[in-house]
């Protein structure tokens, strides 16, 4: 297992690691760079992080030079790591990446950012009742899971919170969480996302999964924040009534 990922059910017997999963940078839609990030987990007492940066398949002409700089840190005592997150393509479980950067990174991230047709930053929610949504989120996460390039599922059903400001049904983050343990595949636990961070860790120790802790920091000041969350300096993302 890479040492960022975790067995669910060491964190709850042994205790949170000083880890953080979901980094961006200015190379993508961070504030700070590289390095300041690096720091800032130094700082904030890190000892891995992942650099989860966004690619496409047509992100080739930057991504190395991303992962050079990466590899190129000062590291004491923060271990750093070269990763990328990338769009579920389809129902089929295809991503949004070419081989070259899948081969440079670390741990490939996938993530549902919008619905098949969809172009851009997706927000409106008028197209999609809330059936919809946690329905299509599910599939695209669940044939994302069969894909063997797949290392971490990234914030789970993380639209339907944000975007569609819903509580997805129990049963359903029950099942991709199983899913995701059947296939080795690390179910993240996302800062930005998730409003009760332990009660998926629970869930997923029950079924003897992998977990990836994400801050889905993109600010200097966010890195560590799911460490925190889970340690109860911080308090996690209650974005709307239950």
């Amino acid at each position: 297992m890479h040492p960022l990922l975790r067995a669910a059910g060491d964190l709850l017997s042994v205790g949170v690691p000083r880890v953080d999963g979901h980094l961006h940078t200015r190379w993508t839609d961070g504030e700070s760079s590289v390095e300041e990030m690096h720091r800032a987990g130094e700082d904030a007492g890190l000892v891995g992080i992942l650099f989860s940066e966004h690619a496409r398949h047509t992100s080739g002409d930057w991504f190395p030079a991303f992962a050079a700089e990466v590899r190129a840190l000062h590291v004491v005592n923060c271990q750093a790591y070269v990763g990328v997150e990338v769009k579920i393509r389809d129902f089929d479980g295809s991503l949004d990446i070419s081989e070259s950067i899948a081969g440079t990174s670390d741990l490939i991230m996938a993530s549902v950012h919008r619905f098949p047709g969809e172009e851009g930053i997706a927000t409106g929610t008028a197209a999609y009742s809330a059936n919809d949504a946690v329905d299509l989120e599910w599939r695209l996460a669940s044939a994302a899971l069969d894909n063997p390039d797949v290392d971490i599922l990234g914030h789970p059903f993380g639209m339907c919170y944000r975007r569609f400001k819903i509580h997805p049904p129990e049963d359903r983050i029950k099942d991709l969480i199983a899913r995701a343990a059947r296939q080795d595949v690390a179910f993240e636990v996302n800062a930005r996302y998730h409003p009760d961070p332990w009660q998926l860790i629970r869930w997923s120790a029950d079924v003897n999964g992998i977990v990836s802790l994400g801050s889905n920091a993109h600010t200097r000041q966010a890195v560590g924040h799911i460490v925190r969350i889970l340690e109860g300096e911080e308090h996690p993302w209650q974005p709307f009534e239950s």
